[in-house]
């Protein structure tokens, strides 16, 4: 994958503040962690996903390679602030997607006819230094006919942690 840039305005929470912001100016100057999910409220991503990072935040920031972490998911912006207050997110920096612009750029939009979701992101993990995608790591079998059974190995917090140890 080559280096991808990532400018764009967007809503973010943290904390449940709602701040918009130019992309430019979130990733600018930081190293971040960023992961891509399906959607809110979901299964594995309310019960897994998300909460493993938000256990392993401290991690991330105590290796002095990280800045921030960052959850995205294409969903609009009342639907993830609602998720981080349901779940108890204090500080993992959520950033709405709502028509998947970001997640496009990324090439991570997906369709998912069989759960009736539309389009959605799939799982991946990332590291972002100065706005530019360094590395990710990918779900195996991406698709846009829900022909997967949602794998969720590659883009644990616990892969990209030993990735970024390695730097």
């Amino acid at each position: 994958m080559q280096d991808v840039k990532l400018f764009d305005n967007r809503l973010l929470f943290k904390n449940e503040m709602v701040t918009e912001a130019n992309m430019a100016a979130v990733f600018g100057g930081k190293r971040i962690v960023m992961f891509g999910l399906p959607g809110a409220f979901t299964p594995k991503c309310s019960n897994k996903q998300l909460p493993e990072y938000e256990d392993l935040y401290e991690q991330f920031i105590n290796t002095n390679k990280v800045d921030d972490v960052y959850c995205i998911s294409v969903n609009d912006c009342f639907v993830m602030n609602a998720w981080g207050k349901d779940i108890g997110v204090d500080k993992i920096t959520l950033i709405p997607d709502g028509n998947g612009a970001l997640t496009r750029q990324l090439g991570m939009l997906v369709d998912k006819p069989a759960q009736n979701l539309g389009q959605r992101s799939w799982r991946y993990s990332s590291y972002i230094v100065n706005g530019i995608v360094k590395k990710m790591f990918i779900e195996p079998g991406i698709n846009n006919t829900s022909a997967d059974e949602d794998p969720y190995e590659e883009s644990t917090p616990e892969k990209i942690l030993d990735y970024v140890k390695s730097l």
